[in-house]
């Protein structure tokens, strides 16, 4: 179980992170995880003095987020990964890769998130 964890609106995402610069926290990475159903969990780990404290924000799997790396540059690297592996929506990185951070075009798109396997059985269909 994580501790010192804060749920947190999409509308509230860039206004929170702005304060956490602020208040000198850094920026430590971001975490994608995907629900199993039609939501990503997106959970902003950040640290000051050995405390983390980590905002959690749940999007749908079409919702789009803006980027945090205009507040914290090092966020691009975290942001194209969870953009390319989970396929969430993230506008506006500073430097995005288009989808090409970790794979190539004969790669299958958004590896990480979960998929429905539908498997046709002689007329019948079952799901996985």
């Amino acid at each position: 179980m994580m501790e010192n964890i804060v749920e947190m609106p999409k509308e509230q995402l860039i206004g929170t992170v702005q304060k956490m610069m602020s208040e000198g926290y850094r920026f430590v990475t971001a975490t994608c995880v995907d629900n199993g159903n039609e939501t990503l969990d997106v959970i902003y780990h950040f640290d000051k003095e050995y405390e983390l404290i980590n905002y959690r924000l749940t999007v749908g799997k079409d919702e789009e987020i803006p980027s945090i790396s205009k507040i914290y540059f090092g966020a691009f690297l975290v942001e194209n990964e969870m953009k390319e592996l989970f396929g969430l929506k993230i506008t506006d990185i500073v430097i995005d890769y288009g989808g090409h951070l970790l794979l190539s075009d004969d790669e299958l798109d958004a590896p990480m998130a979960k998929r429905q396997i539908v498997i046709e059985k002689k007329g019948e269909k079952q799901n996985a």
